[in-house]
């Protein structure tokens, strides 16, 4: 049967993880440390078979053990994800050496032990994904054992794909760049969806952090620029998510980029446009709203448009799920105002 096993099945990038394989049917097998942690996330999990197995990820033998029942239920897993860690606040001079052995053993030998015991079998059936929850791209005092384990986890990552790669078996880690809460940067939903990403096309790392939503709608916002002055339908119209909803200067509401680049075909020879951010905040849920103010030049004219925008994460690419142009009043203040 296969599926995905996830060692460290909490609250929230556990049971995020879960819920996202399990919308594309995958069984799931949970291993945590306690039966009302797998009872809860089990309990979100709908529409798959759903198995638990209780260990605590730093005792090998409790560990290999539940991996084993897992197997026997399940088969071997197509993906693996170790999500374990001990997430702390703590300080070099102020750290016995018995807490940083402690937490090592919960952040890397845990996912090295998970590692060794599954993908030798994922190595045999000729292929596999095994994912580590990473973090701390760059060191911080105040989080000395975090950062310790994690930047140990990169390299545990190098070693596994250098020894198993070859067989087909991928390893990658998902290196987590703040705190996980719903309804911020970092919702574990959102985040969840690397871990499938990465399922379906390998890669070594990916990185989630927070760009502030000013920072991307302008990122867009540029590219649109650039390719609405280079009349490159096309492209304008890849930076639209599949269901867009599109009102520019015209008759009538379109939908879906097949509409709206048939509408950017249309837009007469020698048109040009300067966009600017007024404002941009995230939404709940990640996605990110916007006003920005948008200086058409033409031959016959120019004119002066308000966007309203609203964006979306797609396959690590922000795209415009809806816009609406409106012509700016007369009294409105201009982007360079604004700005």
């Amino acid at each position: 049967m296969s599926g995905v096993v996830i060692i460290g099945a909490g609250p929230g990038i556990g049971r995020a993880v879960a819920r996202r394989f399990a919308r594309a049917g995958q069984p799931i097998a949970l291993v945590a440390r306690t039966d009302a942690t797998l009872e809860a996330v089990a309990a979100a999990v709908d529409g798959v078979p759903v198995f638990t197995a209780r260990a605590d990820s730093s005792d090998e033998e409790a560990l290999r053990g539940a991996l084993d029942r897992t197997i026997a239920e399940m088969g071997v897993p197509d993906v693996a994800v170790y999500n374990a860690a001990v997430v702390r606040a703590d300080a070099l001079d102020e750290l016995p050496a018995r807490e940083l052995l402690a937490t090592y053993a919960v952040n890397v030998a845990g996912a090295a032990v998970a590692a060794a015991h599954l993908m030798p079998r994922m190595a045999e059936r000729g292929g596999g994904t095994f994912i580590i929850t990473g973090g701390m791209p760059a060191p911080k005092p105040s989080y000395a054992t975090l950062s310790l384990g994690k930047a140990a986890v990169r390299t545990l990552v190098a070693l596994l794909d250098q020894r198993y790669g070859p067989s087909g078996v991928h390893a990658a880690t998902v290196t987590v760049d703040g705190p996980v809460a719903p309804g911020t940067a970092f919702d574990p939903d959102d985040i969840a969806e690397h871990y499938w990403r990465l399922h379906e096309r390998p890669e070594r790392e990916v990185l989630h952090t927070e760009r502030s939503a000013h920072d991307i709608v302008t990122g867009l916002l540029t590219a649109w620029t650039e390719a609405f002055n280079e009349r490159r339908a096309a492209d304008l119209a890849a930076m639209f998510t599949a269901d867009a909803l599109f009102q520019g200067i015209g008759p009538g509401p379109l939908a879906g980029p097949g509409e709206i680049r048939g509408y950017y075909e249309r837009v007469p020879e020698g048109t040009t446009a300067d966009a600017r951010v007024l404002r941009a905040a995230r939404s709940p849920g990640g996605a990110v709203a916007a006003f920005a103010d948008v200086a058409f030049s033409a031959p016959t004219g120019g004119t002066r448009v308000r966007l309203s925008l609203d964006l979306q994460l797609e396959d690590d690419t922000w795209r415009i799920r809806h816009y609406h142009a409106a012509i700016a009043s007369p009294g409105e203040p201009s982007a360079s105002a604004a700005s």
